[in-house]
């Protein structure tokens, strides 16, 4: 099994493919090379027909036949040096009437220029090469002891579409590229900023709840501690509890942070809302709780949902309007899930307090993820009322965690 896996990750690997496409070019190379060493043999003894064949030294013709071909096996790593060596030689090939070709090895060094060179460079290659091609070809015509114009116009719209073709499908490969590369990033940024979005909900979750329990016994123990000590004690041991829980699962989270390997804790769910009812009532509000949820009808994360929206509405509870009564509701009818959380206010009149808080706008886009809906208002008789559905029928997103 460990030669079967090692087998199919090389043949999985990049450093694989990039080794194919450099050999191909490496073949390439060759054989371009071999058809212009070719030619220059056929020049050594032309046939009785007319037309023209290169006349001059043999190793000149092999220089030019290296200088043509050989550029193609490293036009992936230097795709602009390999263009400028392949069309100067492509060049003096035609004015000397190596081969009429349609500069071909030109034309697949382009696709690598059109892929990966600047653009002033890449536009100055095309250029280049459509001019230096009509350039050597009206050479090599007027030089000619039979050539037409007709022919000589073809021959040069011929090279400049295949040469113009294939830097044209480079070009189209880079922006295609460039564009999956954008989507890839944005992908990227879309992510981090949702992990971040999830990472800031829980540490509100945790600290608001957890620190407004332990502002509100405090001002108690403040209040209490020289005219009833025992009260003051029993608001600092609630103080106590509260935050060594509050930075046990501050611990928890930054340690899931640090370390990606690290476990989840089981995330709150229906079956620890009674706890949170009793903190709330430890921090001075008396809070009923009635109705149930069978958590075993439904998913861990939807239990993460309902649990946190009964956490931040008692935290408000306790916050702004402690000492007071209320009670939380938690129902399944009608295919939906439903929770209610409302307080009678506190004693003394006060103003309302705001419904923009980032903790409510979380619960909101919490309860959206799972096609429900949030409504939390004022009561006309005083306090506030919050209520949370839920349908039941909701696909599970079971990432969520908390």
């Amino acid at each position: 099994m460990t030669t079967i896996g090692s087998v199919r990750r090389l043949v999985r690997s990049p450093r694989l493919d990039s080794a194919v496409l450099h050999a191909a070019d490496v073949v390439a190379a060759a054989v371009f090379v071999g058809i212009y060493v070719l030619f220059v043999g056929l020049g050594a003894d032309p046939p009785a027909s007319g037309q023209q064949y290169y006349e001059g030294p043999a190793w000149a013709g092999w220089l030019i036949a290296l200088a043509v071909g050989a550029p193609i096996a490293v036009r992936r790593r230097w795709p602009t040096a390999a263009w400028a060596v392949s069309c100067a030689a492509l060049t003096a090939a035609t004015i000397v009437h190596l081969t009429l070709e349609p500069w071909l090895p030109a034309a697949i060094i382009l696709f690598s220029v059109g892929l990966q060179s600047a653009w002033p460079r890449a536009l100055a290659a095309i250029g280049g090469t459509l001019a230096a091609c009509a350039g050597s070809l009206t050479i090599a015509a007027l030089a000619g002891r039979d050539g037409r114009a007709a022919d000589t116009i073809g021959l040069i719209a011929y090279v400049s579409l295949i040469s113009g073709g294939s830097w044209v499908a480079g070009a189209i490969v880079r922006e295609r590229r460039a564009a999956a590369e954008e989507r890839r990033r944005r992908d990227a940024e879309r992510t981090l900023t949702d992990e971040r979005l999830q990472i800031a909900r829980e540490l509100h979750d945790v600290v608001a709840h957890s620190m407004g329990l332990i502002a509100v016994q405090a001002g108690v123990a403040n209040h209490v501690v020289e005219e009833r000590p025992e009260a003051a004690r029993d608001a600092l041991r609630v103080i106590e509890n509260t935050s060594r829980a509050a930075l046990t699962d501050i611990r928890r989270m930054l340690g899931v942070l640090r370390t990606p390997e690290a476990e989840f804790a089981p995330a709150p769910g229906l079956d620890a809302i009674p706890a949170l009812v009793e903190r709330a009532r430890a921090g001075g509000a008396r809070i009923e709780l009635t109705g149930r949820i069978d958590p075993r009808q439904h998913s861990d994360a939807v239990q993460l949902v309902l649990y946190r929206v009964v956490q931040e509405a008692l935290t408000n509870v306790v916050k702004h309007s402690a000492p007071t009564s209320g009670r939380v509701l938690l129902a399944e009818t009608g295919g939906e899930l439903r929770v209610e959380v409302e307080d009678t206010g506190p004693p003394a009149a006060r103003p309302d307090p705001p419904e923009g808080g980032h903790g409510l706008i979380g619960l909101r886009e919490r309860v959206a993820l799972y096609g429900g809906s949030l409504v939390a208002l004022p009561r006309p008789e005083g306090g506030f009322r919050l209520v949370a559905t839920l349908p039941v029928a909701h696909p599970d997103a079971t990432e969520v965690r908390g």
